[in-house]
């Protein structure tokens, strides 16, 4: 009997788990007769799938991945043959392309990115004109640029998060995600945080890095510049040096 095994092997190191990853999809193409011994030769089928995994991992153990190291694919075939018993023999396909895995970890880190400030978007401003929540995501856009927050939009929007209390934006610790995002608001949050990562937003809150909502008059405001007023927020900024002493003048 006659068998061949090829097989597509990814190789790649896990950049989060620390431990080696292997993804192998095996395609069996067998060449037997409809014999008396079937049964026989789906043992045997399988028992050279095994060998066939067997080597991909050896071979995995044996190289060494670092997360710079790109994807390898190959080609395994194994030759039955009652003589000369299995014979296993490795081709490189050099027309697939590398992939990178910092590549791909920087998509999955734009992908959070871009779920956190529809986040934002969606439950600070998700009754707001579309004015109203580009204003919400450029003050969060503007925090992860200012040397006084978390340079990521993730880290800005769940500054504080672990806390009941102190919270940076309200919704991700008084109980609001308890209800996931849905329908055509979420939709619609997940549009403007595109168009503002892309970059494709006209400023409209002056540099604002502060906002809250005009049914409340925060402590907080005193120290900051007033901007301007969208839908039901009101956004500040921090003072410049001439600002800072003309607001501790009126403290005064």
């Amino acid at each position: 009997m006659n068998l061949t095994v090829t097989t597509l092997l990814l190789r790649a190191k896990s950049a989060l788990a620390g431990f080696g990853v292997l993804a192998a999809f095996a395609v069996i193409a067998l060449g037997v007769s409809l014999a008396p011994e079937r049964a026989q030769e789906q043992d045997e089928a399988g028992d050279l799938r095994e060998l066939a995994l067997e080597f991909l991992e050896f071979e995995q153990s044996r190289t060494p991945q670092s997360a710079d190291t790109p994807f390898t694919f190959a080609s395994f075939e194994i030759d039955s043959d009652p003589v000369e018993g299995a014979v296993l023999v490795q081709r490189a396909i050099d027309s697939v392309g590398a992939l990178n895995l910092n590549e791909l970890d920087a998509a999955r880190n734009a992908a959070r990115e871009r779920r956190c400030l529809a986040e934002a978007i969606y439950y600070e401003a998700r009754s707001e004109t579309l004015a109203g929540q580009m204003a919400v995501a450029e003050v969060v856009i503007n925090r992860s640029l200012h040397r006084a927050y978390p340079n990521t939009i993730c880290g800005v929007v769940y500054q504080g998060a672990e806390r009941s209390t102190g919270c940076q934006f309200t919704f991700t610790c008084d109980g609001s995600m308890a209800v996931a995002p849905y329908g055509r608001g979420w939709e619609r949050a997940q549009n403007v945080a595109d168009h503002a990562l892309m970059g494709f937003a006209r400023p409209v809150t002056n540099r604002a890095t502060h906002y809250h909502t005009t049914a409340v008059d925060p402590h907080w405001n005193d120290t900051l510049v007033r901007t301007r007023r969208i839908g039901s927020h009101v956004f500040y900024r921090f003072p410049n040096r001439s600002e800072r002493r003309l607001l501790a003048e009126r403290e005064a």
